[in-house]
């Protein structure tokens, strides 16, 4: 079961076809550049939600998608990513078009940092590429510090930014 998270400003828990649509409108734009867009195809972005939903099921944590709480408008995804092409869980974020700029990201990565933390998970990454200047400066913002690379595969480098351990570090 996917438990549900409320920050100041939002609602993270499970996945609504809400959220779909909000994050395919997102997949057709550049700023989706950094997750394989942009693309036009509906299939990709569903495949990426249910993706994001199965790991719950594999590792006991996934992806939280965040409603705003005032507007009850789809405005992210934040997930503790773990797929098999990486050996740790890493923490992600995407904020749907038109939550960008707010804070939101801040808001909910910090949520999930602590709620992993009582779930007894280890400091968690967030595996941005060097080209990703904004998620770079969010990781900063959020106090991690570079440790590293990872290839996913051959050329497909990313650097690996490690969150602070602990609730609300």
């Amino acid at each position: 079961m996917i438990p549900t998270l409320t920050t100041a400003r939002m609602t993270l828990g499970p996945f609504t076809m809400a959220h779909f649509e909000a994050f395919a409108a997102f997949c057709k734009t550049d700023r989706s550049a950094f997750l394989g867009g942009p693309t036009t195809d509906p299939r990709d972005a569903w495949d990426s939600c249910m993706i994001h939903l199965g790991q719950w099921s594999a590792r006991g944590y996934g992806g939280f998608f965040a409603t705003d709480t005032a507007t009850g408008a789809p405005c992210g995804r934040f997930s503790i990513w773990h797929p098999i092409s990486i050996d740790e869980p890493e923490l992600s974020w995407v904020v749907f078009d038109g939550s960008e700029g707010k804070g939101l990201a801040a808001e909910a990565a910090i949520a999930l940092r602590d709620w992993a933390a009582t779930q007894g998970l280890p400091a968690l990454a967030s595996y941005i590429a060097a080209e990703n200047t904004r998620s770079i400066a969010l990781a900063q913002r959020l106090g991690c510090s570079k440790e590293g690379t990872h290839s996913y595969r051959p050329g497909d480098v990313v650097d690996v930014w490690r969150h602070p351990m602990g609730q609300s570090a």
